[in-house]
């Protein structure tokens, strides 16, 4: 016979408090009925009797093999023996089925019983699988994100004296725990530098966390960056979900497009930040974190301050160590190695073995000013891969913006000429095909090249155009 103390009803309650928490906890099961000693039905929810084809009304206070002609549950209340797990077949639908006893003092005074459709109990877990399949994608994403980062000291190319400078200045910038804010144009490789720091401090083995603040709509940032509870708002996860900061502790938090945050946002980071800890989405508890931030913008954030775009006091705090990338066209002596190292990367990608690029070649990517830096630069060689047949990048496989016609044209032959002369020749044909392209309409030629309309008309003047 079961232990009174695993069936048995409390006596410690008062009646009303127990009658009203075992009346919640009926409606709670859902499809349920409940019996009492003599086999009457003295509870049916909606959904029992909706599974059953009865009517509430018509069966309350009946024995219920007098309403469910097949049904066995009064043959469980006189054996007392539970049946868990079980099925139950009616008028051609299947149940799965739960009957238990209620045992009091050593005797069972009733019966409760519920009765799901396996259709309903497949959805449910199929809804189930499905939300779990969405949380394990999220965080397979996350882990795609927090891999450590691949750029390192050796991956930033460049031989000028500026990015020489940047590079020795990460090593004092990746020992302490102080922001840093990345500016420069839009494909002056600031994530690189990010992944950098990361990898030169001592949270290398930690995550390093990426976030676009721009691709993100600012009503899912929040939740994006804190993480929330679970049920915090509709369509969250069951079990609620981590925020990048929390997934970034001991390690960095990388920031990119900063300026676009909301200045609500900003007061909410400007909080995290300095206390150094986060509540999530739906809950009030503070979670303590460990972040290395960094920012990045292509923005002048110090006008966008004056502008009453940007918060003043976030802005000094992101701020406490800048470092700003200049514009390729402002570091030309970087084209070449730049151009080499596209070229290695996609010979192992493409499986090409491209060995060298003409000084013609080379004098025309020098010659453009590049405004989308050097992410503009590395399309423009993979580009020239669709057009090489040898081993050689010719002057007539490179195509820059606007200049499609050049890569008809036979390349010339240097034959001798220096390297200034070279690119001379080849600015002037540059120049020239693009005039032709537009017409003559020399405003146009001059946004086309990327070049200011004073400096195309010293050119022209210059190359007798």
């Amino acid at each position: 016979m079961p232990d009174d103390k695993t069936y048995g009803l409390s006596r410690r309650m008062e009646p009303e408090a127990l009658k009203t928490l075992m009346q919640k906890a009926l409606i709670n099961l859902g499809e349920v009925v409940l019996l009492d000693e003599a086999g009457r039905m003295v509870y049916i929810s909606q959904e029992y009797a909706k599974n059953m084809h009865i009517s509430i009304e018509e069966s309350l206070d009946r024995r219920v093999e007098d309403v469910i002609e097949d049904t066995c549950l009064h043959r469980v209340l006189r054996s007392g023996i539970a049946e868990q797990g079980g099925t139950y077949h009616r008028r051609g639908e299947v149940f799965f089925v739960n009957r238990l006893p209620i045992w009091e003092d050593g005797r069972v005074v009733g019966l409760v019983a519920q009765a799901v459709l396996s259709s309903v109990l497949e959805d449910k877990v199929q809804e189930g699988v499905s939300g779990f399949t969405k949380e394990l994608n999220y965080y397979k994403n996350k882990l795609h994100q927090i891999s450590a980062p691949k750029s390192t000291l050796d991956t930033i190319v460049g031989d000028s004296l500026v990015i020489r400078d940047l590079k020795e200045s990460l090593h004092m910038v990746a020992r302490t725990r102080s922001s840093v804010l990345i500016t420069g144009k839009s494909g002056t490789g600031k994530e690189v530098f990010a992944g950098a720091i990361h990898n030169l401090s001592s949270r290398r083995d930690n995550a390093f966390i990426r976030l676009n603040c721009a691709a993100i709509p600012d009503s899912l940032l929040e939740s994006e960056l804190f993480g929330y509870e679970g049920g915090a708002f509709t369509g969250a996860l069951r079990g609620g979900k981590i925020g990048d900061f929390e997934a970034a502790n001991g390690g960095t938090l990388f920031l990119d497009e900063v300026d676009s945050l909301s200045i609500n946002m900003q007061a909410k980071l400007l909080r995290a930040i300095q206390e150094r800890e986060i509540k999530k989405v739906g809950s009030t508890k503070p979670i303590p974190i460990d972040v290395r931030f960094i920012f990045a913008t292509n923005k002048d954030l110090h006008q966008m301050v004056k502008d009453g775009a940007f918060r003043e006091d976030f802005y000094y705090r992101i701020n406490v160590i800048n470092l700003h990338l200049p514009p390729l066209r402002d570091r030309r002596e970087d084209i070449c190695p730049l151009v080499n190292n596209f070229i290695e990367k996609l010979n192992r990608e493409l499986g090409r073995n491209v060995r060298e690029v003409t000084p013609e070649a080379m004098a025309m990517l020098e010659a453009y000013d590049w405004p989308g830096n050097i992410r503009e630069l590395e399309n423009c060689v993979e580009r020239a891969f669709n057009y090489v047949t040898g081993s050689v990048v010719e002057a007539r496989h490179i195509v820059l913006p606007g200049q499609e016609s050049l890569r008809a044209q036979p390349p010339a032959v240097p034959g001798g000429e220096t390297l200034k002369e070279v690119r001379a020749r080849a600015e002037k044909a540059a120049i020239q095909q693009m005039l032709q392209a537009c017409g003559g309409n020399k405003k146009e030629t001059a946004e086309r090249l990327g070049i200011d309309r004073s400096i195309l008309y010293d050119k022209i003047k210059r190359y007798g155009l």
